[in-house]
């Protein structure tokens, strides 16, 4: 089949329709998400499919299934969002080194409550530059950092990533979250290995941290990754999974079908500021200072070792 008509006339919108479809196979989920009404989810579809003269989806009152061409030209669909998504970045780059534009990346809980005094500190500190705040997809990891996409990110990392400069600023307790009504929720402390016979759930694949600082054949089995902090949850109070979360979490994100227990080992978790190491905005390393000091300054993180 030939694919090239997909750089044609067809609307990146409705690709994105098509792409959130095909990830949920759910109309009302891909709906809320696109924050659509699910009757013009319905529409975007049904034009799409008339505008390529391909059937995309088999569906009936209770299965939403891909078919056969609709996963071929789904691969391509994403390559042409991919591009279309990079040259976003490209022109959100150029606006940025026009308007002093500092593009800051929040991942997950991000500085915990720190966050909004950092970035307001570095607003009343530098009042010509325009602030720019994004929340980013777990399962987009450190690429749009890397890629430039943003300038300075707030980010959980207990670990070096090559090509990336990380200062920390502090390091809090991890919590063990499980569903409310878990045999062990009651407890006052768990051996995280207990509970490696459950599925686990982890905001990013390969980092042993969230899977108890476990690797290899010991590890927990991972069930899914999440894509936000509020996922986690989900994942925890609704599907039944355990997971580790640092303790700002279960603060700023409290859900009444998740119970946390402290680890029996204690575990910790480094918040940091983070930005590339070659080619960087020169806001980064300001950026990253400054929030050292309001760390430094604050007592606004509790049960935080704040990075000296």
């Amino acid at each position: 089949m030939d694919l090239a008509f997909l750089e044609g006339g067809v609307e990146l919108r409705s690709l994105r329709h098509f792409s959130a479809l095909a990830e949920t196979l759910n109309y009302r989920v891909a709906a809320e998400r696109l924050h659509l009404t699910q009757p013009a989810l319905t529409r975007s579809i049904a034009a799409l499919e008339r505008e390529l003269g391909v059937q995309l989806f088999d569906r009936d009152k209770r299965h939403v299934v891909l078919t056969a061409e609709g996963a071929e030209l789904l691969e391509r669909a994403g390559e042409v969002l991919a591009d279309a998504d990079q040259l976003a970045a490209a022109a959100d780059a150029i606006r940025a080194r026009r308007r002093d534009e500092v593009r800051v990346a929040l991942y997950g809980v991000a500085l915990a409550e720190l966050t909004h005094p950092v970035i307001e500190a570095f607003s009343e500190r530098y009042p010509r530059a325009t602030i720019r705040v994004h929340e980013v997809d777990f399962h987009q990891g450190l690429a749009p950092l890397l890629a430039e996409e943003y300038d300075v990110a707030l980010v959980p990392l207990n670990v070096d990533m090559p090509g990336l400069t990380r200062v920390p600023i502090f390091t809090e307790p991890l919590s063990l979250a499980l569903w409310k009504g878990h045999p062990l929720a009651g407890a006052a402390a768990v051996d995280v290995t207990e509970v490696f016979d459950q599925p686990w759930v982890t905001p990013a694949p390969g980092l042993d941290f969230w899977v108890g600082g476990r690797n290899g054949d010991d590890a927990p089995t991972v069930g899914s990754h999440a894509r936000s902090a509020l996922d986690v949850s989900l994942k925890i109070a609704y599907q039944h999974m355990v997971g580790l979360m640092p303790l700002s979490a279960t603060r700023m994100f409290p859900h009444p079908g998740v119970e946390n227990v402290a680890p029996k080992e204690p575990l910790g978790l480094v918040a940091a500021v983070a930005f590339p190491e070659a080619g960087h905005s020169p806001a980064a390393p300001a950026f990253a200072e400054l929030a050292r000091r309001v760390a430094r300054r604050a007592t606004g993180v509790p049960y935080a070792e704040i990075s000296r």
